[in-house]
């Protein structure tokens, strides 16, 4: 029977019960307290497209685990064993955060109140396992854990996004400049001041000045290589040791092919100045998603059926 059907009929069962709609209840009172959560990454989304990309991806790897995982969906919409563990701790730990930063708030400094803070990150996250646990069953808890485990992950990581920047701009020129150099580029690597005294990173290349900007970090293509790296260790159970590898190496594929996305655009540049824009985009477009592409199959990502 399809998903769907095994959905609508379960709740056709259930919907009279009092037990359902306790349970309904419980999540919805979880939902509103984790709404400003739910506000701040759609907005972050729709501020920054590197974040909206990493979602979408994780949506993306989300449905190539539940084509090619063989799951069956049993015992839906029920508070089983792993789902109610999941809301207790997902509440235990909201709790937590409330009270300690109501009782610790005259007393804390700043790093111990951002801690505190991001505690309702894990929370949030186990939230939403409880959540698809109660509505899918349990026999899907593995793809379920990996994509709620993947995603606290990635929310975490996404809140230094700011403080990595300018390291991620100067590894990104820094290497983009000895690359150029090999391919016999005269290159130089300066950082001067633009409008409003706010530093800028130049990279002039043959004598024309590229900017290495924001955008150029890396962060997206990093992040999203992260995000698949820690998805496909928790999905085939890795041992620590292998987990670092798999972490290390998605990081390592994203920075590299950050770097070569920088190069091919500066050696494009000087025949297609009246394209820019329209070249920045595809070539950024084409690598990011080869990047993508490669970390899964690098990586061990399912493209069959697995039993």
């Amino acid at each position: 029977m399809p998903i769907r059907r095994q959905i609508a009929y379960s709740f056709r069962e259930k919907f009279r019960t009092q037990e359902f709609w306790l349970h309904a209840l419980l999540y919805a009172c979880l939902g509103l307290a984790f709404w400003p959560i739910t506000q701040w990454i759609a907005t972050t989304a729709q501020e920054q497209s590197r974040i909206f990309h990493a979602l979408i991806v994780l949506g993306l790897a989300t449905l190539l685990l539940v084509r090619f995982g063989g799951i069956q969906i049993r015992e839906p919409l029920s508070l089983h064993r792993d789902a109610r563990r999941s809301l207790i701790a997902a509440y235990a730990i909201l709790l937590l955060s409330y009270l300690a930063k109501q009782i610790l708030q005259a007393s804390t400094t700043e790093p111990l109140i951002l801690g505190l803070s991001l505690l309702q990150i894990p929370a949030y996250c186990l939230a939403i396992a409880s959540l698809a646990l109660f509505v899918f069953g349990q026999s899907i808890r593995r793809i379920i854990f990996t994509v709620s485990g993947t995603l606290c992950a990635f929310l975490l990581f996404s809140t230094f996004m700011e403080p990595l920047d300018w390291p991620l701009r100067g590894l990104a020129g820094q290497w983009s400049q000895t690359l150029l150099e090999l391919l016999g580029q005269s290159t130089a690597l300066s950082l001067v001041r633009g409008e409003q005294d706010l530093p800028i990173l130049i990279l002039q290349v043959n004598g024309n000045p590229y900017q290495v900007a924001s955008e150029c970090n890396g962060f997206g293509v990093i992040l999203t290589s992260l995000l698949l790296s820690v998805l496909l260790a928790l999905y085939r159970r890795l041992n620590p040791f292998d987990t670092a590898c798999n972490i290390v190496a998605g990081i390592t594929l994203g920075f590299l092919i950050n770097t070569l996305r920088i190069i091919i655009i500066i050696l494009l540049a000087p025949h297609m100045m009246s394209q820019y824009m329209l070249m920045h985009e595809i070539v950024g477009g084409l690598t990011y998603w080869g990047c993508v592409i490669a970390v899964w199959w690098i990586l061990n990502g399912p493209v069959r059926e697995e039993a």
